[in-house]
């Protein structure tokens, strides 16, 4: 495979100005995110994390924080 050489078009064509060094360091930040969230944790295709494995059963103390984090956010939002 072979890489493409970023450009800088409106320099002297032999080195690359800082804001055509930066969009290209962009969007290659940009690619390697989308790839590495190919398969989301939460899709549901795919199970409850990034192997395909089953979710897990939540204890009842964790169904309780949620519901006190929900309860919090709610009126949190109310209030705003």
């Amino acid at each position: 495979m072979r890489r493409k050489v970023a450009r800088c078009e409106h320099g002297n064509g032999k080195t690359l100005c800082f804001e055509c060094f930066r969009a290209g360091s962009d969007r290659t930040k940009a690619r390697q995110k989308a790839w590495a969230q190919r398969t989301l944790p939460f899709d549901p295709s795919a199970g409850s994390g990034p192997g395909g494995e089953r979710p897990r059963t939540l204890s009842q103390s964790e169904i309780a924080h949620r519901k006190r984090m929900l309860a919090y956010l709610e009126s949190a939002r109310r209030h705003a």
